[in-house]
């Protein structure tokens, strides 16, 4: 009886033992940890803005839920931008679907760069500690030091306390009441021709191509403003911009402070106050860019997330546009 049992007891363990590590394996992401990737996108075409409403609408997306009790935020992402959609709204709900809209877009690139802050902290834990990092990370942070400027592109790059320090000032989110702030003041609510024509959010401007003033400023040369496939490239450049830029060094230094203070998540009214170079207008910039974060209580937005859900592609019909 006891060899029955004790023979029936090492072929459950024989079965067990590699069916668990399956189960182990199978639960193991089978991404890089710098990435987040997200289910196959649902698209949806709108035709006219009211169909862009009613969806919302549908699925309990308004203004009031986001206000009252929504911090998980659908993964809904415009495909691209019509800038005469909005032309017949009152201000009330030009503001409310441009704030909707825009957020998500927000989010996802905020989550793109906290998954790659999270690994390039975990590196420099393991690198403080001693460890010799493996082939692919030290790949890896070559490419996100070019990226966010740290080194120049071939730089070879030297791994030392320094290296981290400056990398990990730059790899960071940016808080999603100030881009809403901006982007809107920007932009005009995603009115203005540059919006409606090349996706800008943010009037970046450079020198090799782009979109052009009809009237250029004198002394500036032959700027244009930059023009994005949709509207989260042009986040996306803009979030870089705030992280490599020398002109938002104190908001990354601010920023730095607000992460060694332990917040949940960063304060764009503190950080916007940083932004007096961003505009010609410097101080009165940020004096109409904090009223816009205030006016519109932009700051409850902060601690915002997106839910885990499958994206939805909006993509309007610009033929019927």
């Amino acid at each position: 009886m006891k060899k029955h049992f004790f023979f029936y007891a090492r072929l459950l363990g024989s079965l067990l033992i590699p069916a668990l590590t399956l189960i182990i394996l199978l639960k193991q992401p089978t991404h890089p940890p710098w990435e987040v990737p997200e289910d196959p996108p649902i698209n949806l075409t709108v035709e006219t803005v009211q169909e862009v409403r009613d969806y919302y609408e549908s699925i309990g997306y308004t203004l009031n839920s986001l206000q009252t009790s929504m911090t998980e935020v659908p993964r809904i992402y415009l495909d691209s931008i019509v800038n005469t959609w909005a032309k017949s709204e009152t201000v009330a709900s030009k503001k409310s679907l441009f704030y909707r809209t825009m957020l998500p877009l927000v989010l996802r690139t905020n989550e793109i760069i906290e998954a790659q802050r999270k690994h390039l902290l975990t590196l420099a834990a393991d690198f403080h500690n001693g460890e010799e990092l493996n082939s692919d990370d030290f790949d890896w942070l070559k490419d996100l030091a070019s990226y966010y400027k740290v080194v120049k592109n071939g730089q070879e790059v030297s791994l030392s306390e320094n290296f981290f320090h400056k990398l990990t000032l730059r790899v960071d989110c940016i808080p999603v009441s100030m881009a809403l702030g901006q982007m809107a003041y920007e932009s005009g609510y995603a009115t203005s021709r540059f919006a409606g024509e090349g996706n800008a959010l943010f009037g970046q401007w450079r020198w090799d191509k782009g979109m052009k003033p009809e009237k250029q400023r004198e002394g500036k040369g032959d700027y244009r403003v930059a023009d994005f496939k949709s509207p989260i490239d042009s986040i996306e450049a803009y979030a870089r911009n705030m992280n490599t830029n020398r002109a938002y060094q104190e908001f990354r230094q601010e920023r730095s402070k607000q992460r060694a203070e332990g917040r949940k998540y960063l304060d764009g009214m503190r950080l916007s106050a940083t932004l007096h170079r961003y505009s010609e207008e410097r101080h009165r910039y940020v004096s109409i860019l904090q009223g816009i974060i205030k006016n519109n209580h932009l700051s409850q937005f902060d601690g915002a997330g997106l839910a885990d859900c499958t994206p939805v592609i909006l993509i309007p019909d610009l033929g019927d546009s």
